[in-house]
């Protein structure tokens, strides 16, 4: 395996930077949604409202240490906080894992860290904020400048991935009246073009339409009018992180089925 040949320290480098990244994002899934500045202040316990202490903001380790509960108050710090920082260490190594210390490793790993807040934040709170898929693709035509999709093809998945949300979204306004999806999609199928390129679009429309039809069948949550709202963001990032790791390999299985 690739990492295995790589070597214990520049593993044990990816995953240590992939945790503080998500010990940020944690930061970004609780103040976002809240409309709170995510640069002015310190982290806080959100039942007591004392500052965290740098020695208990270390990422994996601290919520160990302290147990899952706040130093100051005891309360509870839910464990999702800890399952986020090691999904920012895994984003590192699979990108690592699947691309090597190159710009396309850096990318991917940025893509999925942002795919796992912009997850969680639609899964709990139903919105997809523009702080994350703006600056997602800040980042991806950045980094398109030296790696994969060049510029052009950024540009071009960025245009037609938003393109094809805002019609299928006006399409289900004609037909039933109501705009079938949110800005937050537009955005977050434009960043996604970015990252992915042209040809990951439509995957990722597939695939999101595929997940979150699977949930809406087992577990989803229905409306007395029969309608559902899922948090097809979600869904859509699922499929964005599934075609940036496995794509290529996918497209090529299904066309030895014919």
């Amino acid at each position: 395996m690739y990492l295995a040949a790589i070597g214990i320290l520049p593993v044990i480098l990816a995953a240590w930077l992939g945790a503080c990244f998500g010990s940020f994002s944690n930061v970004l899934i609780y103040r976002l949604p809240r409309n709170l500045n995510v640069a002015a202040g310190r982290s806080f316990c959100p039942s007591c409202g004392k500052t965290v202490a740098w020695y208990d903001n270390v990422p994996v380790f601290s919520w160990l240490v302290l147990r899952g509960r706040c130093r100051h108050c005891a309360s509870p710090i839910p464990v999702r906080y800890l399952l986020v920082e090691l999904g920012g260490a895994a984003c590192a190594l699979v990108s690592v894992w699947r691309f090597g210390w190159t710009v396309d490793g850096l990318s991917a790993s940025f893509f999925l860290i942002i795919l796992l807040d912009i997850a969680m934040i639609d899964w709990r709170h139903m919105i997809i904020p523009h702080t994350l898929t703006v600056g997602g693709m800040v980042i991806g035509l950045v980094l398109s400048l030296f790696g994969n999709p060049a510029l052009p093809s950024a540009l071009l998945g960025a245009g037609l991935g938003a393109g094809a949300i805002l019609a299928v979204s006006y399409g289900y306004k004609l037909v039933r009246g109501v705009i079938g999806m949110g800005g937050g999609d537009v955005m977050l199928m434009a960043m996604v073009g970015v990252f992915l390129g042209p040809w990951g679009v439509p995957a990722v429309l597939f695939g999101g339409a595929f997940f979150g039809t699977l949930y809406a069948f087992t577990a989803g949550r229905g409306r007395p009018d029969g309608a559902a709202k899922l948090p097809f963001g979600t869904f859509l990032a699922a499929a964005a992180a599934v075609t940036l790791l496995f794509g290529p390999a996918i497209f090529s299985w299904y066309l030895k089925q014919f």
